[in-house]
């Protein structure tokens, strides 16, 4: 446990690194293109706003509050999925540069949480901007700072998690990116627990839901209700203690995997 630790301090004082390489990794497929990491925008807007018509039509819900809704739903969901969209090539991705040099393991899910992040910030700002245009600016509410604080405890330790049973078992780098897709319909994304009527405590079930709710509800100015930060807890604290024990017991076996 201590060789863990101090891997992940190691990891985290290359910080100027994975910083500036998660912010290339973000903008070198853009590279001289006319609008540049302005696709990624156009791609989150427009996938959003269909969303949010089609559904807006089919539960008779108001476009103009059903929005917000659906784009914040969106791009926090896409933060959190990131975990197995991206997790399962954490290290797989990362092959020759495991192989011939002695980087800490850690500095690898640091990169991927730095790219998340600065890709959901950007996102963010856009947000903000539209609600701006449409007249419809909500003051975001202070807890979505410790929301922020716990979305990084989920995401590094998940990732990892994934990361590592990904490169020992390859199946999982095909099964899990497909399944996002899955949890991106069953979750209340771009649909309200309040449209299953009677069965809306399905959604309850869903930790999906919580995480996303820790973030979402702060954003459009309300306060997350306690059952969401439970949960949310408790996946943190259960992702940080999976990740203390297997990456302890299987970090030497990581070059090997790869």
């Amino acid at each position: 446990m201590n060789k863990a630790l101090k891997d992940l301090v190691m990891g985290f004082n290359r910080h100027p690194i994975w910083l500036h390489q998660a912010y290339h990794n973000l903008t070198a497929k853009y590279k001289r293109t006319i609008f540049g990491t302005l696709w990624v925008t156009g791609s989150f807007l427009f996938t959003s706003i269909s969303i949010a018509i089609v559904f807006s039509t089919i539960f008779g819900q108001n476009l103009r509050e059903f929005l917000p809704y659906c784009l914040t739903g969106t791009l926090i969901a896409s933060l959190f999925l990131s975990i197995i969209t991206e997790g399962p090539e954490l290290f797989m991705m990362n092959a020759p540069m495991i192989k011939n040099n002695a980087v800490p393991f850690t500095y690898y899910a640091f990169e991927n949480l730095a790219k998340s992040t600065i890709l959901f910030l950007h996102n963010l700002a856009v947000y903000y901007i539209l609600m701006v245009i449409f007249q419809d600016l909500t003051i975001p509410n202070p807890l979505v700072v410790p929301g922020l604080i716990l979305m990084v405890l989920i995401i590094f330790p998940w990732s990892m998690l994934v990361g590592m049973l990904a490169a020992r078992f390859r199946d999982i780098r095909y099964l899990l990116p497909n399944f996002s897709t899955f949890l991106f319909f069953v979750t209340p994304i771009y649909w309200k627990p309040s449209a299953l009527g009677e069965r809306g405590a399905i959604a309850e079930f869903n930790p999906l839901y919580h995480m996303i709710s820790i973030l979402r509800e702060p954003v459009l100015g309300r306060a997350p209700t306690l059952e969401n930060w439970i949960w949310s807890v408790s996946i943190a604290a259960l992702g940080i203690a999976l990740w203390l024990l297997f990456f302890s017991w299987n970090r030497r076996k990581i070059p090997f995997w790869v």
